[in-house]
């Protein structure tokens, strides 16, 4: 049970940095050119839609047993990684 408890202790904090992260990205991307700002917007775009799976996937992991728990928490990791990838890639667009 501890396990699951820390799981989610931690995907919460997580969240929570990266909805921070992601309204100050959102910010920086606002003030680039049109051209620029369109590729931005729809990396953004990708980025909250993971976000959000992620956020679903931790209500799951909330309302769940332990012997549903590691399942759901292998699509969690692999949204995790999505998720740090995508922050990745604008940040690499956006300081060019």
């Amino acid at each position: 049970m501890a396990k699951r408890e820390e799981y989610i202790d931690k995907l919460e904090k997580q969240l929570r940095e990266w909805n921070t992260q992601i309204d100050e990205l959102q910010k920086r991307v606002n003030k680039e050119s049109q051209d620029l700002k369109a590729k931005l917007e729809e990396r953004m775009d990708d980025l909250k839609e993971n976000r959000a799976q992620l956020r679903k996937k931790l209500d799951k992991i909330k309302d769940s047993g332990d012997d549903v728990f590691e399942e759901i928490k292998a699509d969690s990791e692999k949204l995790w990684k999505d998720v740090k990838k995508g922050f990745s890639e604008i940040r690499e667009i956006v300081n060019e």
